[in-house]
């Protein structure tokens, strides 16, 4: 088979797609980073910049979204990571190992983290529908599930230590709570800079 030569035309036709496919991309990246930035700005969550930007960036859609769209993506990230929580602790239930006292302290967990499911559904819907007042009344709620967990652990003496990356007296859900912690935040601090 003999090669094609591309016309100038084609040529030209392909570099104007190419470009106008990066300065797309360059712009929804911008408007992530401008979005985490207002979002962060003027509080004492600063700090939260480069995780909103990653945890935003990695997302599918983040790319051509706008702020409102920002906002629906964090949330929806919250309700992804609030999923993935229970099954950690699920994960954690079945490993076994554990003191009367962690047990329960899983439970609590595990408890927690699906009475929250059920309220990131009720704060999508207040997104959805403008309700910016019950949206931040319930992603609070959804909040306090995380930091109940780790409330719980402290309880119960934390965890061994055993699992990857967890120091010994460390709770086993730390680096989880701490990502649930993060993600609503930044959710509520997107749907904040809206107003």
């Amino acid at each position: 088979m003999a090669a094609r030569l591309i016309s100038p035309q084609h040529l030209l036709l392909v570099l104007v797609l190419v470009l106008a496919a990066g300065s797309r991309a360059a712009l929804g990246s911008g408007a992530v980073e401008d979005t985490c930035t207002k979002a962060t700005a003027g509080g004492k969550r600063t700090d939260l910049a480069p995780f909103c930007v990653s945890s935003l960036q990695a997302a599918p859609g983040s790319d051509g979204a706008d702020a409102r769209g920002l906002a629906a993506i964090a949330t929806n990230l919250t309700l992804a990571n609030y999923t993935a929580a229970v099954a950690a602790v699920k994960a954690l239930q079945l490993r076994g190992g554990w003191s009367p006292a962690e047990r329960a302290a899983l439970a609590t967990c595990r408890a927690r983290y699906i009475e929250a499911l059920n309220v990131v559904h009720s704060a999508v819907h207040a997104l959805a529908t403008g309700k910016a007042q019950d949206y931040a009344a319930d992603m609070a709620v959804v909040q306090s599930a995380a930091t109940d967990c780790e409330r719980a652990f402290a309880g119960a003496g934390a965890g061994k230590g055993e699992a990857p990356g967890e120091a010994p007296g460390e709770s086993p859900m730390r680096k989880v709570n701490e990502d649930a912690v993060n993600l609503t935040t930044v959710a509520m601090l997107i749907v904040a800079s809206l107003e």
